[in-house]
């Protein structure tokens, strides 16, 4: 062979390599790495992390979708991100696509969070796997039962205990509120109130620790995989955070069954359980107490953040609060709104509505993973590649949602906006929200969160003119932030103060009559209740 012949072929030979593993490469790139989807640039493995702040995130996110469209890339610490800021997309691909896009990315900071090694503790959390459909079926039965019952009327007792409670310390009405919304959830899983206060520090405690913005293992995860669990002081005070939570819904169980077994536990979701248990699939006493504590734990996040907002969105707008007013009134007469009164409150449903959409409580939505390889508009996602719906940029649409960044509670009232729908004894209605998550991770207690966010919202607007607080050194009206609030995974609006004046003199009256009536009935319902136990206890005696 000659040498310019082999020289020759050499030179093809190698070119035939650098273009074998270039083309390699890019396809790899492509299908591996996402990287023909357009998002922000890059730093080799560890992504885009060094501006995406830990507090408020979403803006970041809503800005890079403003840059580079409604679905992007993004990585962070080697984990893939897609970036879903626009509705039909989020449909087509979590709802049409629901099988392949149903998991949920691990969280380092929880044990087993996904229950992959069997742990059944935390169902908004857990893989798509047993656990989670049976636990899933589970929740959404007993859920159900309790809509179609109307709660028993337990969320209109619980929310005239509230006002009561607001009329004698209205500057505690940040403990008061979500003392509510815990009791209402301790009475129906429960039946037993007292309950509420280990709860609600309880159910914080989680949110804080499975959030980006809670332990800094959540984003540095390394610090949570590599240092041993004796010397790990994130683990250690996880593993004493998590052993307490467990056996306290265990505790709370086991004190059902005992009640049960002197014939003196009135119904709730527990009971139901204990009775019926051996007809469930739920595993045992274990499982069951994970599942039924975490129904109530999250029935206390669902329902505070909207009515925070719902308080500051009536100080801010006084307008809106006469309207709710004069409605309540004309409908409910001298009792706070209850359940069965919602189709007639088309307003008050309407500045509910608003108040999630313009000050929504999960901005970052919750994360779905990608179960299997797939091919989406012509984009590669390789398993594994976790899916955010940002739920921030779905509720900023200006084409859904003209003047996005307003409050307009006539957008669902009102023929001419984008939003309305008829007929008004059934929208406006928040079920269906796209806070409420998408396809098999929808939340199950959509109806629970509308109907204790009427009554609560109802019976604020029947007692009490909220207003902004006078300072009474300057005289001034102190100032109600609309952009202040941690970044929790479900956020909460930083402390602050405000006035609750009841309507009238007379108004004052009835509503602690209300309660005086209520609380006294209720004991007294529960006195008969055991007295009839105790006979019955007595006549089984031999």
């Amino acid at each position: 062979m000659q040498p310019f012949t082999a020289y020759a072929l050499g030179v093809a030979v190698l070119g035939l390599v650098v273009y074998a593993v270039i083309d390699a490469v890019t396809k790899y790139d492509k299908r591996y790495n996402v990287q023909n989807m357009p998002g922000p640039w890059q730093v080799p493995w560890i992504g885009r992390i060094h501006d995406l702040p830990i507090e408020f995130m979403w803006l970041k996110f809503k800005e890079w979708a403003d840059m580079y469209g409604p679905i992007y890339r993004t990585k962070m610490l080697g984990a893939n991100f897609i970036v879903i800021t626009d509705e039909k997309i989020a449909e087509d691909m979590l709802v049409k696509k629901a099988k392949l896009y149903s998991d949920r990315p691990e969280i380092k900071s929880l044990f087993d969070a996904k229950s992959t090694y069997g742990s059944m503790e935390y169902l908004p959390l857990m893989g798509k796997n047993q656990y989670w459909a049976r636990q899933r079926k589970f929740t959404h039965s007993y859920l159900t039962g309790a809509t179609n019952a109307q709660y028993h009327g337990i969320m209109e007792f619980e929310a005239k205990r509230w006002i009561a409670r607001l009329i004698e310390k209205p500057d505690d009405f940040v403990f008061s509120l979500e003392d509510m919304c815990s009791k209402v959830m301790c009475q129906l899983v429960w039946d037993d109130d007292s309950i509420s206060t280990p709860l609600t520090p309880s159910a914080w405690g989680l949110l804080t620790q499975m959030s980006p913005a809670g332990p800094i293992t959540n984003v540095l995860t390394p610090l949570w995989d590599w240092v041993p669990e004796v010397i790990n002081p994130w683990k250690l005070r996880e593993r004493k955070r998590h052993d307490e939570q467990q056996a306290f819904f265990m505790q709370c169980l086991q004190k059902t069954r005992r009640k049960m077994e002197k014939g003196k536990q009135r119904s709730c979701f527990t009971r139901n359980y204990l009775e019926t248990a051996e007809k469930t699939s739920i595993s045992g006493d274990y499982e069951a107490s994970c599942v039924i504590g975490m129904m109530a734990l999250v029935g206390i996040f669902t329902v505070t953040g909207p009515i925070y907002y719902f308080l500051i969105a009536m100080v801010h707008h006084p307008e809106w609060q006469v309207k709710c007013q004069e409605e309540v009134d004309r409908v409910c007469g001298n009792k706070p709104p209850a359940v069965a009164d919602l189709p007639n409150l088309p307003i008050l449903r309407a500045c509910i509505k608003e108040t999630m959409r313009w000050k929504p409580t999960v901005p970052t939505g919750v994360a779905h993973e990608c179960e299997g390889d797939d091919w989406f508009q012509g984009y590669f996602i390789p398993k594994g590649t976790r899916i955010l719906p940002l739920d921030w940029a779905f509720l900023r649409n200006p084409i859904k949602y003209p003047q996005p960044d307003e409050y307009h509670p006539e957008r669902w009232l009102e023929a001419g906006w984008p939003t309305f729908q008829e007929p008004l004894t059934k929208y406006p209605d928040i079920i269906g929200m796209t806070s409420f998550g998408w396809g098999q991770r929808q939340c199950l207690g959509m109806s629970i969160t509308r109907d204790e966010t009427v009554t609560g919202c109802g019976a604020l607007m029947w007692a009490f003119n909220l207003r902004r607080k006078i300072d009474p050194i300057s005289g001034k009206e102190i100032d109600v932030p609309l952009n202040k609030s941690n970044s929790l995974l479900i956020i909460k609006p930083d402390p602050w103060e405000m006035a609750f004046h009841p309507r009238s003199a007379s108004r004052k009256e009835e509503a602690l009559q209300l309660w005086k009536e209520a609380e006294a009935k209720d004991i007294e319902e529960r006195t008969e209740f055991l007295r009839q136990a105790e006979m019955k206890e007595v006549l089984v005696q031999p």
